[in-house]
């Protein structure tokens, strides 16, 4: 009886240790991350049968279990990963936010700095401090879209390393995920369940969540699978799938995530990693980087592709017409057509030419024009077959032969920024584009794929697709166009319109003499002699009278030229009664007649020709007449930096919807709502995570007033145990005296 008491008494002894060391390592954990209140599980050993019955033979401590909810936890992870995307988005967005919309050091106060100089220019055209000022506010403009683009580019490099670190923290968590994995496989072939490790995985199961959304799988055997993003493997048993961070081949500036396994990539598609740091860095960087970047090209392009292009319009002090303002990449070669012939344009030298030029056909020669300086030059049939080589442009008939006498203009547009082949192409394909409308631009990148059979142009801020069968194609104001081999099934090209834009801008004048603030044209109340042309004093007996004349305004379209390039030919108008009027040409002597004659005419309806607008009012009588000149005294007339001004305020952008500043505006605002959006979505999750992070604790968590409790009465058993054996031990004693 002594030894079954003893035994009872070990049993107790023993148990209450277990729960004496359980409630001590609880408590020794208590702020241990991702730790799990341990328990031990007592049941009653097998009792001893007698002849009175079954004898109770003590206790076993069964096991020592964990407090866990698979549940709660897989909850917490799956905030986490929430979470940690939205903090990361924000702390990226934010930047963004402050950078566009600084009320001082934004685009936009630069924009209107801007055209006030050139309304002072307009209001004062004569006078050179203020001419200067608009030169020193060009200037700033650019260094101010200068300023905010190299800000934004600093990000995206930044954003390159951020995704390579995040990459490399998720390889190393997925390696210890491993090596636990084994750990637990093998301690688990006791048939006890090794709870300190099973608490250490799921915490860097959690922790592997704060970069990358992943879910998990339990093996039979106790090991733990690894899913990231949409399913893709990261550890399976004690096998790791290494990421990598590596350059994207549809666009090697920027590093984007792949498996390389065997010396062989697999680039995984950023849109599959979902959640955590590394999610919310890879939105960002297609959500709102590229948005703002590509937005900021935008608006400067267009703003200084019109901006030259009215000042080439216009009329300088020199008397003579405005070169451009601004410098940036221009495209140096395109395609002209000519009465049914195909013209070959291209520089001939290192720097892409800045005027617009025309050329004439009339029958015979050719005769290439640089309408900034009027300098032509005369080229045969034959130098024009073989390529003929004048003025900074080499042209060439590539197809084809003019059909009769004609004309045509051009301009040297902006250059595409950046074309990247994809690095997995199969093709030999090369292309090459331009910037051809600026009205039509967005802000955004684009794909370029070949099916086999037709070429599709992606855009990729929406997917918008538009397919053709045949190249060049144009979409939203960008020429797209093959310039050797050839494109196979599922070749694809990355393009982005705007890169290096901005880096490659500068204002090309330094002086102020040279803004073109005047109109090319003047209309006067003058008669002209019909032999020799000569202006003499007007002898009209008529009521009309000059109104207005207005020069058209250069087109959105970059390969047109920014005027008529007959726009400066003299011309007269002579009335052969009150209703009609017949132009003629002041350029030749005699003046000749300009078909058709004898136009009709309505008071205050424009008489147009040559690229201008003529208005004139009251009623003229016959022989009456006018002549429209090239403004050769000028230098009071700020109508064209009148034009220039009004550039602010012309919807111009975006399918002539907006204007330059309303443009940014957009870009700006979206950033905003973005902002405000993620910042509202983090919070939220930030409690959501507090919550289930509470509910977790509620089950797995550390109480230390009950791990108190438990001291107490695991001490309390202990003590008791104890002195049960010391009663058995005096008993067996006693009974050993008596036997003695």
């Amino acid at each position: 009886m002594g030894s079954s008491v003893f035994s009872i008494g070990l049993t107790g002894l023993k148990a209450a240790n277990l729960g004496l060391s359980t409630a001590g390592h609880n408590i020794a954990n208590v702020n241990t991350a991702g730790y799990s209140r341990q328990t031990i599980q007592q049941s009653a050993q097998y009792p001893a049968v007698t002849g009175s019955g079954f004898v109770g033979m003590g206790v076993q401590v069964t096991t020592i279990s964990r407090s866990y909810d698979q549940f709660l936890n897989k909850q917490v992870q799956t905030t986490q990963a929430k979470t940690s995307y939205y903090d990361s988005y924000l702390s990226h967005i934010k930047q963004i936010d402050n950078l566009v919309a600084d009320s001082s050091a934004g685009v936009s106060p630069a924009i209107e700095d801007y055209f006030s100089a050139v309304q002072n220019v307009a209001t004062n055209p004569s006078n050179l401090p203020a001419r200067q000022a608009m030169l020193s506010s060009a200037q700033t403009l650019i260094n101010r879209f200068d300023s905010v683009n190299q800000q934004l580019a600093d990000q995206r490099d930044a954003l390159n390393g951020e995704i390579t670190d995040a990459v490399a923290s998720i390889n190393s968590y997925a390696k210890q995920i491993a090596d636990l994995n084994q750990q637990v496989v093998m301690n688990s072939g006791s048939g006890q369940t090794p709870n300190d490790l099973l608490d250490q995985r799921d915490q860097i199961v959690k922790e592997l969540n704060t970069l990358v959304k992943a879910t998990t799988f339990e093996q039979s055997d106790g090991s733990l699978n690894v899913f990231i993003g949409t399913g893709q493997n990261l550890v399976v048993g004690g096998a790791i799938f290494s990421l990598a961070a590596v350059a994207s081949p549809a666009d090697p500036q920027s590093v984007t995530v792949a498996y390389q396994q065997n010396g062989s990539t697999v680039y995984l598609p950023e849109n599959s990693l979902a959640g955590g740091t590394l999610g919310g860095l890879l939105d960002f960087r297609t959500g709102s980087l590229d948005l703002a970047q590509n937005n900021l090209g935008q608006v400067a392009l267009g703003l200084t592709q019109m901006l030259n292009a009215q000042q080439r319009a216009g009329l300088d002090l020199n008397g003579k017409m405005g070169e451009d303002l601004f410098s940036y990449n221009r495209q140096g070669s395109l395609d002209v057509a000519l009465n049914g012939a195909t013209i070959s344009i291209s520089s001939s030298g290192s720097t892409v030419p800045t005027s617009d030029f025309s050329l004439a056909y009339n029958g015979t020669d050719y005769v290439l024009t640089r309408l900034s300086d009027k300098s032509s030059q005369t080229i045969t049939a034959a130098q024009m077959t073989a390529g003929y080589t004048a003025m900074g442009v080499t042209l060439q008939t590539t197809a084809g032969a003019p059909a009769g006498a004609a004309s045509t203009s051009w301009s040297f547009p902006p250059d595409v920024g950046y074309i990247a082949p994809n690095s997995l192409n199969g093709g030999t394909a090369s292309l090459d584009g331009y910037i051809s409308d600026v009205s039509q631009l967005q802000a955004s990148n684009y794909e370029l794929g070949y099916d086999g059979s037709n070429y599709v142009l992606t855009r990729l801020s929406d997917g918008n697709k538009t397919t053709s069968s045949t190249m060049p194609v144009t979409v939203d104001g960008v020429t797209l166009d093959l310039t050797g081999g050839a494109m196979q099934a599922g070749d694809r090209f990355t393009i982005k319109p705007y890169q290096g834009f901005i880096d490659s801008m500068s204002v090309r004048i330094s002086d102020s003499r040279q803004l073109a603030a005047a109109a090319p044209m003047r209309a006067e109340t003058k008669n002209f002699d019909p032999l020799s042309g000569a202006l003499v004093k007007s002898t009209n007996t008529g009521t009309g009278k000059i109104e207005s004349l207005q020069v058209d305004s250069p087109s959105s379209v970059t390969t047109s030229a920014a005027s008529n390039p007959a726009l400066q030919n003299p011309v007269g108008i002579q009335f052969t009664d009150a209703t009609h009027y017949t132009l003629y040409d002041l350029n030749v002597t005699p003046p000749t007649a300009i078909a058709p004659a004898n136009q009709t005419f309505t008071s205050g309806t424009p008489i147009s020709y040559n690229g201008w607008s003529l208005k004139v009012s009251g009623q003229p009588a016959t022989g009456d007449q006018f002549v429209v000149t090239p403004n050769l005294s000028g230098t009071e007339d700020g109508s064209n930096a009148q034009k220039m001004a009004a550039l602010q305020t012309t919807k111009l952008m975006s399918g002539n919807t907006a204007t330059f500043e309303q443009t940014y505006g957009q870009m700006v605002a979206a950033v905003g709502t973005k902002t405000n959006e993620v910042n509202i979505m983090a919070e939220a999750q930030a409690s959501m995570l507090s919550q289930a992070e509470t509910a977790r604790d509620s089950v797995s968590g550390v109480n230390l007033d009950e791990e108190a409790a438990n001291l107490l009465r695991y001490q309390q058993a202990y003590t008791a145990a104890s002195k049960l054996i010391q009663i058995a031990q005096q008993a067996f004693d006693e009974l050993a005296n008596i036997g003695g």
